[in-house]
């Protein structure tokens, strides 16, 4: 048997396994056996590929997918509208996952998988931030955590888009995605209360009925 493969640190190790890895995946899907099979061609041993992905498929999805964030981390926005930083570091992010489209479609497949929802949703909410922050978001309030719900929902359903339909497709629901946003926050910036607000309030006066004060928030 040949030797193992040396590496100068856990993270290329983490690195090594994964891109190891992706080869099985597109045939076998993501699962134990196709982490076996790339731990065994990359000449690593046991110990090693389970302090890597002590999750097995889990953790080697996890490193494919943020992986894919790697894109963003040369990204040059300077000079654009905030819209455009956006539906660039969007597409760029895109792109980056669709680089081998079948391997794409089975990590999505993984991650569709109920039991594996939670794990995605983290990771989504992880690269939607890294795009705010890229864009110059410093917002603090509500709209921090609307803004990244807002990228979460058009990066999953553009990815998809994309992978059924192809990049043209994909750069035309983005532009499209990101004009209703800016419409409606157009439209909410004209409103005498934010509808955040709105609940908020209506949230209060319930408490106030049902306990005499403010419920607590």
């Amino acid at each position: 048997m040949s030797a193992h493969t040396p590496f100068s640190d856990l993270k290329e190790a983490e690195y090594r396994l994964a891109q190891a890895v992706a080869p099985f995946v597109p045939d076998m899907g993501l699962n134990r056996g196709s982490v076996e099979a790339g731990a065994q061609a990359l000449n690593m041993d046991e110990g090693l590929r389970d302090l890597i992905a002590p999750n097995g498929a889990s953790d080697i999805a996890a490193i494919l997918w943020r992986g894919h964030d790697a894109a963003l981390d040369d990204a040059v926005v300077d000079g654009l509208k905030i819209r455009e930083k956006i539906a660039h570091l969007l597409n760029l992010r895109l792109d980056a996952a669709a680089t081998d489209e079948r391997l794409a479609r089975r990590l999505m497949g993984f991650f569709a998988l109920p039991h594996h929802a939670a794990l995605f949703h983290r990771l989504l909410w992880a690269t939607a931030d890294s795009i705010w922050r890229l864009a110059g978001d410093k917002a603090l309030d509500e709209n921090h955590y609307s803004k990244r719900i807002i990228v979460c929902g058009i990066l999953s359903t553009a990815l998809m888009t994309r992978l059924s339909q192809g990049r043209d497709a994909q750069l035309d629901q983005i532009r499209r995605n990101i004009e209703s946003v800016m419409a409606y926050e157009k439209f909410k910036a004209n409103l005498p209360a934010k509808p955040e607000e709105v609940v908020l309030d209506l949230a209060q006066t319930l408490g106030r009925l049902r306990f005499g004060h403010e419920a607590p928030l």
